[in-house]
C-alpha cells in the first residue's frame, strides 16, 4: 500500500504561531494548478504501481480551492495510480472557509474524512492565535459536515494557550465529546522559529507560554480521552476504535508515500525526497519542465525521456546552487533511527520483532539493550516484543529516542 499527500500552499491569512510553510496571496494559483497537474503527471512511476489507499489535501488550506479544482486533480490522480475502491481521502478545512453547500459537494465528490482547524471553541483563544473564524462559526462548521454526509470527521485543538486556563480547556474537550466525533488532533502550543507569535512573545505583545500549564493540559486530555473510550494512539491525535488517522499512521510505519506540491515529502522506503519551499520557484520549474517536456516529445518521438531531465537551467547561480527536488539516500542505520523515532510516538512502538525480521538481528539487539536502562528508570515500558512508551512519558518521547539511536 501507499499513500498520496497534497500540498495546497495558499492561505487567507497566516496565523500566528504557524510553522508550515504557506502564503497569503492567490496570485500564483492558476500557476500551481498547472505546476502541480505536471507533478502528478510526471511522477507517476515513483510508487512503482504500489496500490494507493490514502490521499490527504493538506496546507495551507485546501478548502479555500473550489470543487472543480479538487475535481481535477482528484481525477488526474485517479487516472495516473491505482487508488484503492475503499481509499480514505482527506481534506483539511479551515472554518472560514466552509459552508453547508461546499461540504455537500466535497462529500459527492469522494472526500470520506474532514480534518477541520478548530483549534479552540472560545473567541479569546481564537483571537490570541489570530484565527479568523468565531467560536460559533466553529461549531456551525460541525453541524454542517454532519448535515453533509461526513462520518468521518477529525477537529484541531490547540491546549497550553496563555488565553486558556484548567476550567476553560475542560470545557473545550465537553464540547468536542458532547459532539461524539471519531477523532481528536491535540497540539501543544510551541514556538515555531519564523512565526509571527514568536515575535509577538519575544516584544511583550502577548503573554508567553507556561509549560507547567501545558504538562496540565496534557493530562487532563489523556485523562478525559481515557474516561470517554477514545484511543491515544500517537502523541497528538485520539480516536474511536478503528477510527485512526489511515494517512498519517503510514507515516508512522514507514509506508512508502508521495507528496506533491512545494515542501513536500516522499518516501519509497530507501530514501527520501522534498520539493523547495517556494510556490514561485516550484511554479516556474514544473512548469518549464513540463512544457519543455512536450516539445521534446514532439521533436523526438521515440525518445527515452526522464522528466526531471527536462528541468530548464537558469543563468542564476543560486538557483544553480539551490535545487528544485532534493533527495536523501538513507543508510540502514538512519532507517533503524527513523523507525525508533516514529514508532515511539505511537501506542504500537516498537516491534522488536519486526525489526529482527526485516532490518537484522544486529538492530533488533542493539535496540534491545539500550531500552534496558530505560526501562529500569521507569522511561520506557516493555511488554512481550514490544518497547513503548505510555501517556506520561510520550512527553518526552525525543529524549528516549535519542538513546536508542544508533551510535548514542
Amino acid at each position: 500500500m501507499a499513500g498520496i499527500y497534497i500540498h495546497i500552499p495558499f492561505c487567507n491569512s497566516k496565523c500566528a504561531y504557524c510553522g508550515f510553510y504557506s502564503i497569503p496571496s492567490f496570485k500564483l494559483k492558476k500557476l500551481f494548478l498547472e505546476a502541480l497537474k505536471a507533478e502528478i503527471v510526471s511522477r507517476k512511476d515513483y510508487l512503482q504501481d504500489k496500490a494507493v489507499n490514502t490521499i490527504y489535501f493538506g496546507g495551507g488550506t485546501p478548502s479555500l480551492f473550489s470543487i472543480n479544482e479538487i475535481s481535477d486533480v482528484l481525477h488526474l490522480i485517479n487516472r495516473h495510480y491505482p487508488i484503492t475502491p475503499n481509499a480514505e481521502i482527506t481534506l483539511e478545512a479551515n472554518p472560514d472557509t466552509l459552508s453547508l453547500e461546499y461540504l455537500k459537494a466535497l462529500r459527492q465528490l469522494g472526500v470520506n474524512r474532514l480534518s477541520i482547524g478548530i483549534q479552540s471553541f472560545f473567541d479569546n483563544d481564537l483571537k490570541y492565535l489570530s484565527r479568523r473564524h468565531d467560536s460559533q462559526h466553529a461549531r456551525h462548521c460541525i453541524d454542517w459536515a454532519k448535515q453533509a454526509g461526513f462520518d468521518n470527521i477529525s477537529i484541531d485543538l490547540i491546549y497550553g494557550l496563555p488565553s486558556s486556563d484548567a476550567e476553560q480547556w475542560n470545557k473545550n474537550l465537553d464540547i468536542f465529546f458532547a459532539y461524539s466525533l471519531p477523532h481528536l488532533s491535540a497540539y501543544a502550543l510551541t514556538l515555531e522559529p519564523n512565526a509571527i507569535l514568536t515575535k509577538q512573545i519575544e516584544l511583550g505583545k502577548v503573554p508567553p507560554i507556561n509549560e507547567d500549564d501545558t504538562l496540565r493540559d496534557y493530562e487532563i486530555l489523556c485523562q478525559r480521552a481515557a474516561e470517554n473510550g477514545y484511543l491515544h494512539y500517537e502523541i497528538s491525535n485520539f480516536c474511536k476504535r478503528g477510527m485512526h488517522s489511515k494517512h498519517n499512521a503510514s507515516y508512522w510505519f514507514g509506508t512508502p508515500y508521495i507528496g506533491f506540491g512545494p515542501s513536500a515529502h516522499s518516501f519509497n522506503g530507501a530514501s527520501r525526497q522534498w520539493n523547495v519551499s517556494s510556490v514561485e520557484r516550484y511554479c516556474e520549474a514544473f512548469v518549464a519542465a513540463s512544457r519543455h517536456c512536450e516539445e521534446e516529445r514532439r521533436s523526438n518521438p521515440g525518445k527515452e525521456l526522464q522528466y526531471l531531465d527536462c528541468f530548464v537551467p537558469r543563468n542564476d547561480a543560486k538557483r544553480v546552487q539551490e535545487p528544485v527536488i532534493e533527495k536523501e539516500q538513507l543508510s540502514p542505520e538512519q532507517q533503524y533511527d527513523e523507525y525508533v523515532m516514529l514508532r515511539l510516538r505511537t501506542h504500537w512502538g516498537i516491534d522488536l520483532k519486526w525489526l529482527k525480521r526485516e532490518m537484522g538481528e544486529r538492530f533488533s539487539t542493539y535496540c534491545e539493550q539500550h531500552a534496558q536502562p530505560l526501562i529500569a528508570e521507569g522511561r520506557l515500558s516493555q511488554t512481550r516484543e514490544f518497547l513503548y512508551l505510555t501517556d506520561e512519558q510520550m512527553l518526552f518521547t525525543d529524549g528516549v529516542a535519542e538513546e536508542l539511536f544508533w551510535g548514542n
